[in-house]
């Protein structure tokens, strides 16, 4: 009987063990949230302006540079003129964990409506501490008036 408590026991350390090591790799890998501003809330017919993506990522995640941040627009209003360079940053890594993208406001758009600008963005994040890597889509939306 006592070996069955002893096997019992050492069986229960190893399970949990293993439960908390791959509860602490799926947390650290979680895909970091995504948020969209555009640089004014109101803007005139063929204006440009700048959309800005900020990624939320915890203590030990970084967006690599490597693959691209692949934007998709879902948006008429605006005719986009695609990401700003993002190559500066430590080594592998965009600084800021945010990207840049420039657009024109389409001068089609009716003075005192307001637009939409939506699409998605397609991302790697890595976990520094492991090194693992994975592949993201996150939706975005950001609304502005026209003057």
């Amino acid at each position: 009987m006592t070996n069955n408590i002893r096997f019992s026991a050492i069986f229960t350390i190893i399970f949990l063990s293993i439960v908390l090591s791959v509860s602490n790799i799926s947390k650290a890998q979680n895909a970091p949230s995504l948020s969209a501003s555009l640089n004014k809330k109101s803007f005139s017919q063929g204006e440009s302006g700048v959309l800005t993506l900020s990624f939320k990522t915890s203590s030990k995640v970084k967006i690599p540079k490597e693959p691209g941040i692949d934007l998709t627009l879902t948006t008429n209003d605006i005719e986009g003129q695609g990401l700003q360079d993002y190559s500066e940053g430590e080594g592998d890594y965009i600084s800021n964990s945010k990207v840049k993208y420039n657009f024109t406001v389409n001068s089609s758009a009716a003075s005192g409506s307001y637009i939409t600008v939506s699409g998605s963005v397609k991302f790697g994040f890595c976990t520094t501490s492991d090194g693992v890597c994975k592949l993201a889509t996150k939706n975005f939306s950001v609304k502005a008036k026209i003057k």
